[in-house]
């Protein structure tokens, strides 16, 4: 499903830069964890058919790293799911720009912390 290089658009990659400089961590991690974000409140991810005019690829092995298949694995759930049949860059692309939304607060290395504790009051 994943293609080999994953077209990001300029100002998705200007965010995980932007971010990377607030909290240290390289924008694939950022951007794994922008996907998880969009895919564990799959009600507000969308997908965004439109093309980026201005593009940043990043190779899938070093997007997902060795999690590649429970990526895989989680993306096709979500696209079952919610019926989603779009091309996986336009997948990926949307994800990640859904979760970068959510990790609009961070500006520190703890913020991140709030993404992995349990919300549920």
């Amino acid at each position: 499903m994943f293609p080999t290089r994953i077209q990001l658009s300029k100002k998705t990659w200007d965010r995980l830069q932007f971010l990377q400089t607030k909290t240290r961590l390289t924008p694939n991690v950022l951007a794994r964890t922008a996907i998880s974000l969009a895919l564990r409140d799959t009600h507000t991810a969308t997908i965004n058919q439109s093309k980026p005019e201005q593009i940043h690829v990043i190779n899938r092995d070093v997007l997902f790293g060795d999690q590649e298949g429970a990526f895989e694995a989680l993306i096709r759930q979500f696209c079952f799911e919610k019926n989603v049949n779009a091309d996986p860059q336009t997948i990926i692309r949307s994800l990640i720009d859904s979760g970068l939304h959510k990790m609009g607060h961070v500006k520190t290395p703890m913020d991140m912390s709030t993404f992995f504790t349990n919300n549920t009051h």
